[in-house]
């Protein structure tokens, strides 16, 4: 038996934007890009290179990570507003 899921392609090609799109936030493949790509030459610093996705710390010789989730809002265009004006 095969996976039908093996030969799925993404209909958006991976390759450079010269924007950024709504499938830079999706944390995949295109999010990894623009974090190498664009936020860490422009903030290049040891924190950032570590790529760790939350807050390290070291408190009374004990080493503590803190994290924080974040909320999608769907849809994107609403009664009254929009994402945009949310921001």
């Amino acid at each position: 038996m095969t996976d039908p899921l093996t030969n799925l392609q993404c209909p958006i090609p991976i390759s450079d934007y010269p924007t950024v799109t709504l499938a830079h936030g999706g944390g995949g493949r295109l999010t990894q890009m623009l974090i190498e790509r664009m936020f860490l030459p422009a903030f290049d610093n040891p924190q950032l290179v570590q790529q760790h996705d939350g807050a390290l710390l070291e408190v009374n010789g004990a080493r503590l990570a803190f994290s924080t989730d974040s909320f999608v809002i769907s849809p994107l265009f609403f009664s009254g507003g929009d994402i945009g004006s949310l921001a």
